[in-house]
Protein backbone atom coordinates (compact mmCIF):
# COMPACT_ATOMS: atom_id res chain seq x y z
CA UNK A 1 0.00 0.00 0.00
CA UNK A 2 1.41 3.42 -1.00
CA UNK A 3 1.49 5.70 2.02
CA UNK A 4 2.38 8.78 -0.03
CA UNK A 5 5.05 11.33 0.81
CA UNK A 6 6.20 12.08 4.32
CA UNK A 7 3.99 14.83 5.59
CA UNK A 8 5.53 17.46 7.77
CA UNK A 9 3.70 19.26 10.56
CA UNK A 10 4.47 21.78 13.24
CA UNK A 11 4.59 20.22 16.67
CA UNK A 12 3.33 22.11 19.73
CA UNK A 13 6.94 22.89 20.70
CA UNK A 14 7.40 24.65 17.35
CA UNK A 15 4.56 27.10 17.95
CA UNK A 16 5.53 30.62 18.98
CA UNK A 17 2.20 31.73 20.37
CA UNK A 18 2.26 34.72 18.00
CA UNK A 19 -0.76 34.11 15.78
CA UNK A 20 0.59 35.70 12.59
CA UNK A 21 4.00 34.02 12.89
CA UNK A 22 2.46 30.62 13.60
CA UNK A 23 0.09 30.99 10.63
CA UNK A 24 2.98 31.92 8.34
CA UNK A 25 5.04 29.00 9.66
CA UNK A 26 2.10 26.69 8.92
CA UNK A 27 1.87 28.09 5.38
CA UNK A 28 5.59 27.32 4.95
CA UNK A 29 5.02 23.74 6.10
CA UNK A 30 2.23 23.42 3.53
CA UNK A 31 4.67 24.38 0.77
CA UNK A 32 7.25 21.93 2.16
CA UNK A 33 4.62 19.19 1.94
CA UNK A 34 4.07 20.11 -1.71
CA UNK A 35 7.82 19.73 -2.25
CA UNK A 36 7.66 16.31 -0.56
CA UNK A 37 4.77 15.25 -2.80
CA UNK A 38 6.61 16.33 -5.93
CA UNK A 39 9.72 14.48 -4.75
CA UNK A 40 7.61 11.36 -4.22
CA UNK A 41 6.37 11.69 -7.81
CA UNK A 42 9.99 12.23 -9.00
CA UNK A 43 8.96 15.48 -10.66
CA UNK A 44 12.03 17.72 -10.45
CA UNK A 45 10.32 20.55 -12.33
CA UNK A 46 7.49 20.62 -9.81
CA UNK A 47 9.94 20.39 -6.90
CA UNK A 48 11.80 23.38 -8.31
CA UNK A 49 8.55 25.34 -8.71
CA UNK A 50 7.55 24.64 -5.10
CA UNK A 51 11.08 25.28 -3.86
CA UNK A 52 11.03 28.73 -5.44
CA UNK A 53 7.57 29.34 -3.98
CA UNK A 54 8.94 28.31 -0.57
CA UNK A 55 11.81 30.78 -1.00
CA UNK A 56 9.38 33.60 -1.87
CA UNK A 57 7.04 32.78 1.03
CA UNK A 58 9.98 32.52 3.43
CA UNK A 59 11.37 35.87 2.26
CA UNK A 60 7.96 37.48 2.85
CA UNK A 61 7.74 35.89 6.28
CA UNK A 62 11.20 37.20 7.11
CA UNK A 63 10.17 40.74 6.13
CA UNK A 64 7.16 40.57 8.46
CA UNK A 65 9.22 39.12 11.25
CA UNK A 66 11.99 41.69 10.94
CA UNK A 67 9.42 44.51 11.04
CA UNK A 68 7.99 42.99 14.21
CA UNK A 69 11.46 42.65 15.77
CA UNK A 70 12.14 46.28 14.92
CA UNK A 71 8.92 47.45 16.54
CA UNK A 72 9.94 45.69 19.74
CA UNK A 73 13.56 46.95 19.57
CA UNK A 74 14.96 43.43 19.69
CA UNK A 75 18.71 43.91 20.34
CA UNK A 76 19.71 40.87 18.25
CA UNK A 77 17.61 41.97 15.27
CA UNK A 78 20.63 42.44 12.99
CA UNK A 79 21.95 38.95 13.77
CA UNK A 80 18.45 37.57 13.27
CA UNK A 81 18.19 39.34 9.89
CA UNK A 82 21.65 38.05 8.91
CA UNK A 83 20.47 34.51 9.65
CA UNK A 84 17.41 35.14 7.49
CA UNK A 85 19.64 36.23 4.59
CA UNK A 86 21.82 33.14 5.03
CA UNK A 87 18.74 30.92 5.01
CA UNK A 88 17.47 32.47 1.76
CA UNK A 89 20.96 32.01 0.24
CA UNK A 90 20.99 28.34 1.27
CA UNK A 91 17.57 27.86 -0.27
CA UNK A 92 18.67 29.53 -3.50
CA UNK A 93 21.75 27.27 -3.58
CA UNK A 94 19.52 24.19 -3.28
CA UNK A 95 17.24 25.46 -6.08
CA UNK A 96 20.21 26.27 -8.32
CA UNK A 97 21.79 22.88 -7.70
CA UNK A 98 18.53 21.13 -8.50
CA UNK A 99 18.03 23.22 -11.65
CA UNK A 100 21.61 22.40 -12.74
CA UNK A 101 21.15 18.69 -11.90
CA UNK A 102 23.97 18.89 -9.33
CA UNK A 103 21.71 17.30 -6.73
CA UNK A 104 19.05 14.65 -7.12
CA UNK A 105 15.56 14.51 -5.74
CA UNK A 106 15.20 13.00 -2.32
CA UNK A 107 15.72 14.79 0.92
CA UNK A 108 14.98 18.31 -0.31
CA UNK A 109 11.70 18.61 1.61
CA UNK A 110 13.36 17.14 4.69
CA UNK A 111 16.19 19.66 4.45
CA UNK A 112 13.68 22.49 4.05
CA UNK A 113 11.76 21.34 7.12
CA UNK A 114 14.47 20.19 9.52
CA UNK A 115 17.45 22.30 8.54
CA UNK A 116 15.96 25.52 7.22
CA UNK A 117 12.60 25.89 8.96
CA UNK A 118 13.84 24.17 12.13
CA UNK A 119 16.71 26.63 12.46
CA UNK A 120 14.39 29.55 11.75
CA UNK A 121 12.07 28.40 14.54
CA UNK A 122 15.02 28.05 16.93
CA UNK A 123 15.97 31.66 16.22
CA UNK A 124 12.36 32.71 16.75
CA UNK A 125 12.31 30.99 20.14
CA UNK A 126 15.37 32.98 21.21
CA UNK A 127 13.48 36.15 20.36
CA UNK A 128 10.38 34.96 22.21
CA UNK A 129 12.45 34.10 25.29
CA UNK A 130 13.93 37.62 25.20
CA UNK A 131 10.49 39.14 24.80
CA UNK A 132 9.03 37.17 27.71
CA UNK A 133 11.96 38.16 29.92
CA UNK A 134 11.48 41.81 28.95
CA UNK A 135 7.78 41.58 29.85
CA UNK A 136 8.58 39.97 33.22
CA UNK A 137 11.15 42.66 34.02
CA UNK A 138 8.68 45.42 33.14
CA UNK A 139 5.79 43.87 35.01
Amino acid sequence: MDRGPAMYALTPSMLTGVTQLDAEHQDLVTVINRIAGAEERHDSSEVLTHLRHFRDELAGHFRHEEEYLGLLSYPARDAHAKHHAETISALERIADELADSVIDLGGIAAECFYELLGTVLTMDMRFLDWHQEKKRAAG
